[in-house]
């Protein structure tokens, strides 16, 4: 690789860690994110990726990032039940959680990021930048809390509300009414002072990324280079562990939970993360059989979800008798998916075998998380044409789930942990 070419790796940094941090701008009011914070998370994590070779801090503030990044994506699951519930105490509760994990979460990640730009741009006499770190982290700190507040204080008031239903004094119950009928103005007061001290905090974000670019991006990507990147064998397990991450995250998905009718945990994002993970594997094994079928079987699993609740009625109070036509067609799009998504994941089993034998590990079994895999689709497909079934599969698709995951984790784990035993004696 090319000296021109490797310096794009510092400038690539930087443009992920800014765009990345674009997404935690904007405010969150009632706990509706905009632009989501979970591809923010997931840029800043990919822009750390040059500087977390230098600095166990850095690394450590990645770690945490991607902990921040479960929670925004299950926020971001759960964002339209928040939204539209009608029990204001039940949306507290949900931004009460929420703003706690993120709380503490922010915490851990500034506290380690910073101190770790703050040791690294002092090693390498980056004095602007040590100038800027102390107070880039003061406003972190400062708009992200804001933010948490701007999003939890109008909820609080959902506390009025059920002393509202209890007060039996007019005077107090009108002055009560009148304040929570300011509720629109105080969401919108709030979201503003977030908003200005996130774009100040943004700015401090900003001439951070800069000066730490234009004074330690050159031998950033000179010992990169020369330590790293021309030296596969110690990169490989990091790289690694970050498609193992992206492939655990894909096998939550398996979970297919439901509500009301409403998927909490859609079981097709698990092959848009298995689509995700062949890029990440990239360099290492290219996974061509996965990244070509993982796309179709997402989009048709997909098309199976949005059909079984448009279309396919399952009450739990009132029997409904489901038309003819509606089985036979759901039953031939089960049907269609099913292959699709078996085929997938036979190619992937397979092609982690593969993985193993690059490497040099030898053989992986792949058969019985094959087998346990084709059991949980079938358990999950019957219900898609006969959603009264659904309760009856849950539970058999539930244990063939974890036995395919079991199997499938334990065998990714071991080319993991050969591969970084194998960097260790290097």
């Amino acid at each position: 690789m090319n000296k021109s070419k490797e310096k794009s790796i510092s400038k690539r940094s930087r443009l992920l860690l800014l765009i990345g941090s674009a997404f935690f701008i904007n405010p969150v009011p009632f706990g509706l994110d905009i632009l989501p914070d979970l591809i923010g998370c997931l840029l800043i994590w990919w822009g750390l990726t040059q500087l977390s070779f230098f600095d166990g801090s850095v690394e450590s503030a990645r770690k945490y990032m991607l902990w921040l990044a479960a929670v925004e994506g299950l926020h971001l699951l759960m964002m339209r039940s928040v939204l539209l519930t009608d029990i204001s105490s039940n949306r507290m509760l949900a931004v009460t959680v929420l703003a706690i994990c993120e709380g503490i979460l922010y915490i851990l990640v500034f506290k380690n990021l910073f101190s770790g730009i703050s040791y690294f741009a002092m090693r390498n006499d980056a004095n602007g930048t040590l100038s800027l770190s102390d107070g880039t982290a003061f406003m972190s700190y400062l708009a992200f809390f804001v933010r948490l507040g701007a999003m939890l204080i109008p909820e609080l008031l959902a506390i009025l509300e059920v002393r509202l239903n209890i007060v039996e004094d007019f005077d107090t119950y009108d002055a009560i009414s009148a304040f929570l009928g300011m509720k629109p103005i105080i969401v919108i007061l709030l979201s503003a002072i977030a908003l200005g001290v996130s774009c100040a905090w943004y700015f401090s974000v900003f001439k951070l990324i800069r000066s730490l670019v234009a004074e330690t991006g050159e031998s950033l990507d000179i010992r990169y280079y020369g330590e790293y990147s021309s030296r596969p064998e110690k990169t490989r397990p990091k790289r690694l562990r970050a498609a193992c991450i992206c492939v655990y995250t894909a096998f939550f998905f398996l979970i297919d939970f439901s509500i009301d009718g409403t998927r909490i945990i859609p079981a097709s994002f698990c092959f848009l993360f298995l689509f995700v993970s062949t890029r990440i594997f990239s360099g290492i094994c290219e996974f061509k059989g996965t990244k070509r079928l993982a796309i179709p079987a997402f989009l048709s699993l997909l098309a199976c979800e949005l059909f079984t609740k448009l279309l396919t009625p399952n009450g739990a109070v009132i029997i409904y008798e489901t038309p003819l036509i509606t089985v036979i067609s759901a039953s031939l799009l089960g049907l269609g998916s099913a292959v699709l998504c078996m085929l997938c994941m036979r190619v992937f089993l397979l092609e982690i075998n593969s993985l193993s034998i690059t490497l040099g590990f030898g053989e992986v079994p792949t058969f019985i998380p094959w087998v346990a895999y084709c059991a949980q689709t079938v358990f999950r497909t019957v219900p898609f044409a006969l959603p009264y079934l659904y309760s009856t599969f849950y539970l058999p698709r539930l244990i063939a789930a974890a036995v395919f995951v079991w199997c499938t984790v334990r065998a990714l784990a071991y080319i993991y942990n050969k591969e970084l035993e194998r960097c260790i004696l290097l």
